[in-house]
């Protein structure tokens, strides 16, 4: 019968849902490189081939080879937006440092953006007859704190 193989004295589980470079401590052996395992060349379906705690143990074994970060990277990772075909699977991409960020702009402002006035105030009517009288009431205090002594 195996017995479990204890975890070493010095590791922590990652604190943060997601490694990113920002988040990453590159004096931790631990974290390193963890953020660079993101979106491996060739995956499809998924950020993350294996679960985090496990691609800890092999930045580990990559400082215990001797790498370390040494020079700025030319690569950064951009995750998935909402509105890529398949944003819930998606691994995200790497691109070069100096890309610019797209445009960040919703869908939904995107598509009213596109509409002429007229249009834009049927769409209103439309979604504000939708509304409960309760919603509506909401949605004026969210937008007008000041008149509803907020």
């Amino acid at each position: 019968m195996k017995t479990q193989q204890a975890l070493p004295a010095d590791f922590t589980p990652f604190p943060h849902s997601f490694p990113t470079r920002e988040n990453c401590d590159p004096t931790n052996p631990y974290q390193a490189f963890l953020w660079m395992l993101v979106a491996m060349p060739y995956m499809k379906g998924a950020q993350l081939v294996l679960p985090v705690d496990y691609l800890q143990f092999v930045s580990k074994r990559l400082w215990d080879c001797g790498a370390r970060p040494a020079a700025d990277p030319a690569l950064k990772y951009r995750k998935p937006a909402a509105t890529d075909a398949n944003w819930l699977t998606s691994p995200g991409t790497w691109v070069d440092v100096d890309d610019p960020e797209p445009e960040t702009d919703r869908p939904v402002k995107i598509a009213v953006d596109s509409l002429q006035s007229q249009q834009q105030a049927e769409v209103m009517k439309e979604l504000w007859g939708r509304l409960s009288e309760k919603q509506r009431l909401a949605l004026m205090a969210e937008s007008h704190p000041e008149m509803f002594g907020q």
